[in-house]
């Protein structure tokens, strides 16, 4: 029985990582804006990485290897990097990379430089033993495995901060079930280094468990992350930056450039561009469409180029894709991803609903 056991642990975890890789690929957006689903794509093959090797580590046979254990050490600091990463460009409508974002990286850099210039200390045959060796710490891989359980812990406190701020009561469930399996992650990852490896085994298994939730809310609620956005967005502007400004003239200059000047058909269109359009910093232009249109920036834009290429599907005979570089899309594969999920219907069967042979 606890072998039967270990060979389904040892599958759920492998099952994580593959689940991993092809929730990565599904949102990895074609569009390279968004900079969010790009930075949550590489978490996951990041986790993907970490899932595998970490399989290998801790089995009877495989962890042996010294060479493994080692090779899997910098794999260890790269989820919680992309992770927080991640974090910033979900809570930022204008996240821009800075140079300040490699020292997230400093860990994996400086794990990766340990692994491959110096040979850290001596190990028991026995894989299981990955202990660390509070006598002589730095003479181990245990404190670097310490190290990343520590490391990651600090990505969850954003995480509950963000909790907080959800208000409906679903979103408030799953997102605090997501906040909890990191939080876990974590703990065993360091109770499992310091007292008994099987913590370690839990703590892969609970990522599968974290990545399954990732899956489960993606397919079911399209809108989860606008949802969210948008509770954040009423503590974010709690503090007004419109006081003085006539906003119904603001409100109809912007629907003219929508409506008239067809603004959202620019590929490269920013949010800081189309403040500076209606005179406004970008604190304030992201206030306006929160608090009073009740979108964030990309759901404004996505919403008018739907609407837009809704009426040139019903009222031309363009390709999809003609339609799609027409309104802003930079391709199909894009396009489509956005009509689906704000009007539940692909491009070619709306069309059809329009135009019935």
């Amino acid at each position: 029985m606890p072998e039967l056991l270990g060979w389904f642990s040892d599958g759920m975890i492998l099952f994580g990582g593959f689940l991993s890789f092809l929730l990565a690929i599904g949102e990895f957006p074609s569009d390279r804006k968004h900079k969010f689903q790009v930075l949550l794509s590489l978490t996951l093959i990041s986790l993907g990485f970490m899932q595998l090797s970490g399989s290998l580590v801790l089995n009877p046979n495989a962890g042996r290897d010294l060479n493994l254990k080692l090779w899997n050490l910098p794999l260890l600091y790269l989820p919680p990097a992309f992770a927080f990463l991640s974090l910033l460009a979900f809570l930022e409508e204008d996240f821009r990379y800075k140079s300040i974002h490699l020292f997230f990286f400093l860990p994996f850099l400086l794990c990766l430089g340990l692994v491959l210039f110096f040979r850290l200390g001596e190990y028991p045959s026995n894989s299981f033993q990955i202990q660390w060796n509070t006598q002589d710490p730095i003479s181990g891989t245990g404190i670097l495995y310490l190290g990343a359980g520590i490391f990651s812990l600090g990505f969850v406190f954003p995480i509950f901060k963000i909790l907080l701020q959800i208000s409906e009561l679903k979103f408030k469930i799953l997102f605090g079930i997501f906040a909890l399996d990191c939080l876990t992650v974590s703990v065993f990852g360091i109770v499992g280094l310091i007292f008994d490896p099987i913590f370690l085994k839990l703590a892969l298994l609970t990522v599968t468990l974290a990545v399954s939730l990732v899956y489960y809310i993606r397919r079911k609620y399209f809108d989860f992350p606008e949802t969210i956005q948008s509770d954040l967005a009423k503590t974010k502007y709690s503090r007004t930056r419109l006081e003085g400004l006539k906003i119904d003239p603001i409100l109809e200059k912007l629907n003219f450039l929508f409506e008239s000047e067809k603004i959202h058909r620019r590929e490269d269109l920013s949010l800081a561009e189309l403040a500076k359009e209606l005179s406004l910093t970008t604190h304030q232009f992201s206030e306006l469409i929160n608090n009073r249109i009740g979108k964030g920036y990309f759901s404004l834009i996505n919403h008018h180029r739907i609407e837009d290429a809704k009426q040139l599907l019903s009222e031309t005979d363009k390709t999809v894709l003609e339609i799609a570089m027409t309104v802003g899309f930079n391709n199909r594969s894009s396009f489509n991803e956005a009509f689906l999920k704000l009007t539940q219907k692909t491009p070619i069967s709306y069309r059809k609903m329009c135009k019935p042979l």
